[in-house]
């Protein structure tokens, strides 16, 4: 049985996450590709939140890279969520048209996971112009500042 609590608090953790890397770019002035790198990450947690409400996008969608994004993203998954008692599995369509499916729980794993991956892509390319000043957004750092 999938442990929905701690799901939803990855997914907390993720617009947490995202929001400072996002207050970064903004602040830094950083352009490409910094910039499509996290609307990536916005965009496919956008098309995964679609298909477990059941619509299966054909492309994947814009978003507007905005802390309102990011809170209608973490609302949206953490509304979700709270609807499921089981672990139901997700039938969809990826945007090449492929059928495939998969449980929530893995699904919602995955969306954390995918989040974290770019954001250390964003943290190697501000280390490879010798940028010291980004964002650190280790999981463990999060669990310091919102558990007590």
């Amino acid at each position: 049985m999938a442990d929905w609590e701690a799901l939803s608090e990855g997914i907390r953790f993720d617009a947490w996450a995202n929001g400072l890397w996002l207050d970064y770019l903004n602040e830094s002035g950083a352009g490409e590709p910094d910039v499509s790198i996290l609307k990536h990450a916005l965009s496919a947690s956008t098309i995964w939140l679609s298909r477990i409400e059941g619509e299966s996008l054909t492309s994947m969608p814009t978003v507007e890279l905005s802390h309102d994004t990011i809170s209608k993203l973490r609302d949206g998954w953490v509304e979700a969520l709270a609807t499921h008692t089981d672990d139901p599995v997700i039938h969809f369509k990826r945007t090449t048209g492929e059928a495939m499916s998969r449980s929530v729980s893995e699904i919602v794993t995955h969306v954390v996971n995918h989040g974290t991956y770019h954001r250390g892509e964003l943290r190697g390319l501000c280390r490879a112009k010798e940028i010291e000043n980004f964002p650190e957004t280790d999981r463990i750092r999060y669990s310091f500042l919102t558990i007590p």
